[in-house]
């Protein structure tokens, strides 16, 4: 009976480490997410200022020895 109480404390305490190791991990996960979505909205801004000044310089000429 002392090796089941024992094996089952034992159980718990893995479990318990476990459950805390997951919670951890959630947080490191959800602010990982926020810093992708941080960095998604920069991407975005970027690539439309990008196409601003495309479309503000109008089409590339050749130069003039084509």
């Amino acid at each position: 009976m002392a090796y089941v109480s024992a094996r089952l404390t034992e159980l718990e305490l893995k479990y318990m480490r476990l459950e805390r190791h997951v919670e951890e991990l959630s947080g490191v996960v959800a602010d990982q997410q926020k810093t992708i979505d941080a960095l998604v909205l920069q991407l975005k801004s970027a690539t439309a200022r990008l196409q601003d000044l495309g479309e503000a310089v109008g089409p590339a000429e050749k130069p003039p020895h084509y």
